[in-house]
C-alpha cells in the first residue's frame, strides 16, 4: 500500500464522517464524495493491473467469492433490475436514475474489502478516525445550535440561510434553533464505542470528550429515532456481555449465580440500566420541543379575543406521515402479488412522495420486494453470523467489537425512522462493519487451520 492509497483512504473516511450528505464541495455535476468513491474503485482497479493480480484473490476482491462477496453481488444485480421494473412501469426517470445511483455506492466494497486489513489501513485507523470526525461534527453542531438559540434567536432568518448557504442546505433546524446533521449518525455511533471502552476502563480524554459533547449533540439534535437507537444498542452490550461472561457454564442456576457475583457486571449493567430509564424522558422532552403548539380555546363567556383561552397541545406530524407511508405501502404490495415479491421498481410514489421516504426498509420491500428486502436482511445477518461463527471458534469478542454490533443493532432501528441505511451515509458503515466482522472471522477460521 503506497502513500496515495493511505491519503486517499484517510481523506475518504474523514469526508464520510464530516460531510453530511456528500455534497459540501461540488466538481461541477460530481461531488466530492462521488469523486472519492471513483477514485478508490479506480486505484484499486489500477493496482490489480499494474501487479497482474487479476486471479490473486487477495487483491482482486472482485472475485473473493465468500458468503459477504456474493451477497453484495446479488444485491447489485438487484439494483438493476428494480431499475428496469421502474422504468417498465413508467416511474420518471430522474427519479429512477437517483434512486439507483444513490445505491450503487455498494460498489465501494470492493476496494475497501481490500484496503482495510491490518497489513494495510486497519480497523483501529479507522474507528480513531471515526472518533475525532464525530468529536468535530459534535462540536461543530453545538456551536450551531448555540449561535441559534442565542445570539441569532431574534433574528433567526438570516442567520439560517447563511449557515444553509455555506453548508449547501444540509443543515435541517428544528423549532428550537437546534441543528440536525447528517452526520449525527456517525456521533452516536462514536457515542456508543465510546462509553463501552469508558465502562470497561479504557480511559482517554477522547473518549471523555466524545461522551460529553456527543451526548449534548445527539441530545440537541432532536432526533427521537437516535434515542431509540441508543437504547437498543445499550441492551446489546448487556446482552453480549452477558454472553461472553456466562458461556463457560452449560446451566442456568450458573449462569445466573455468576452475573449476580460480578462486580464489573453488575456496575456496568447499572450504570447502562440508568442511562435507559432517562430515555424515554428524553423522548418526550423532544417531542415536546418539536411539535408542541398553542392553540386558541374558544369560550364565548370572554368576549376579548387577546383574553381568549389558550392551551397546548402535540402535533406529531412525523408519526403521521409514517402512518401515511406505511397504509399507502399496503395498498402498493397489495394489489398485486408481483408487487410484493419483485418490488414496483424504483422511482415508485409511496404517499405522494417520490422520494425522501423516511422507512428504509418499507421502502426497499415497496421498490425492490420481497427479493431485494430478503438480500439487505441476508447482509444483515451476516455481520452477527461472522461474529458468532468467529467466537465459536475460541476467539472472544473484544470491547470494539460488542460495541460494533452493539452500534449496528441501532442503526438497524434506525433506518426505520430516518433513512440512513439504503444512501451513501448508511451504506458506508453498513459496509465497514460486515468488512469489520468478515476479517475477524477470518482471523478465527485462519488460527484454527494452524
Amino acid at each position: 500500500m503506497n502513500r496515495f492509497e493511505k491519503i486517499l483512504l484517510t481523506v475518504f473516511f474523514v469526508e464520510l464522517f464530516v460531510g453530511g450528505g456528500g455534497r459540501l464541495i461540488d466538481f461541477g455535476f460530481l461531488s466530492i464524495r462521488q469523486v472519492l468513491f471513483i477514485l478508490l474503485i479506480l486505484t484499486l482497479i489500477f493496482r490489480i493491473i499494474k501487479q497482474k493480480a487479476f486471479l490473486d484473490k487477495e487483491i482482486n476482491t472482485f472475485f473473493r467469492f465468500n458468503p459477504l462477496t456474493i451477497g453484495v453481488y446479488g444485491l447489485l444485480i438487484w439494483f438493476v433490475v428494480s431499475a428496469a421494473i421502474g422504468f417498465v412501469n413508467g416511474h420518471p426517470l430522474s427519479i429512477i436514475v437517483m434512486d439507483f445511483f444513490r445505491v450503487s455506492f455498494f460498489l465501494v466494497y470492493f476496494p475497501l474489502a481490500y484496503y482495510i486489513s491490518d497489513q494495510r489501513f486497519s480497523k483501529q485507523r479507522i474507528i480513531t478516525i471515526l472518533k475525532y470526525s464525530a468529536l468535530a461534527v459534535a462540536i461543530f453542531t453545538i456551536v450551531v445550535s448555540l449561535l441559534g438559540k442565542t445570539v441569532f434567536s431574534a433574528n433567526f432568518g438570516p442567520f439560517y440561510l447563511f449557515m444553509n448557504s455555506i453548508m449547501n442546505d444540509d443543515l435541517f433546524f428544528r423549532p428550537s434553533n437546534s441543528v440536525f446533521y447528517k452526520s449525527h449518525l456517525f456521533v452516536l455511533i462514536a457515542l456508543i464505542i465510546a462509553l463501552n471502552e469508558i465502562l470497561n476502563k479504557k480511559y482517554s480524554k477522547l473518549n471523555a470528550a466524545l461522551i460529553v459533547l456527543g451526548t449534548v449533540s445527539v441530545l440537541w439534535s432532536e432526533t427521537r429515532g437516535f434515542l431509540i437507537a441508543l437504547l437498543a444498542s445499550l441492551l446489546m452490550i448487556i446482552f453480549l456481555d452477558a454472553k461472553v461472561v456466562t458461556d463457560v457454564y452449560r446451566r442456568f442456576s450458573e449462569k445466573f449465580k455468576v452475573l449476580f457475583e460480578s462486580r464489573w457486571f453488575l456496575k456496568k449493567a447499572s450504570t447502562l440500566l440508568v442511562i435507559m430509564i432517562l430515555i424515554p424522558f428524553l423522548y418526550k422532552y423532544m417531542t415536546i420541543e418539536r411539535f408542541e403548539q398553542e392553540v386558541v380555546v374558544e369560550d364565548p363567556s370572554i368576549q376579548d379575543e387577546s383574553d381568549s383561552a389558550k392551551e397546548t397541545e402535540i402535533n406529531d406530524t412525523s408519526v403521521n406521515s409514517r402512518l401515511e407511508f406505511m397504509v399507502d405501502s399496503k395498498r402498493i404490495l397489495m394489489e398485486s402479488p408481483v408487487h410484493f415479491i419483485f418490488g414496483t421498481g424504483y422511482g415508485t410514489e409511496i404517499a405522494d412522495r417520490l422520494d425522501g421516504i423516511e422507512m428504509s426498509f418499507l421502502d426497499i420491500l415497496v421498490e425492490q420486494g420481497f427479493i431485494g428486502l430478503a438480500i439487505w436482511l441476508y447482509l444483515c445477518l451476516l455481520v452477527f453470523y461472522n461474529y458468532y461463527k468467529g467466537y465459536k471458534k475460541g476467539r472472544k469478542p473484544g470491547t470494539l467489537e460488542i460495541s460494533l454490533m452493539a452500534a449496528f443493532i441501532g442503526l438497524i432501528l434506525v433506518t426505520n425512522i430516518n433513512p440512513f441505511i439504503n444512501n451513501p451515509i448508511g451504506i458506508s458503515i453498513f459496509l465497514v462493519i460486515l468488512i469489520f466482522s468478515q476479517n475477524w472471522k477470518d482471523t478465527a477460521l485462519n488460527g484454527e487451520l494452524k
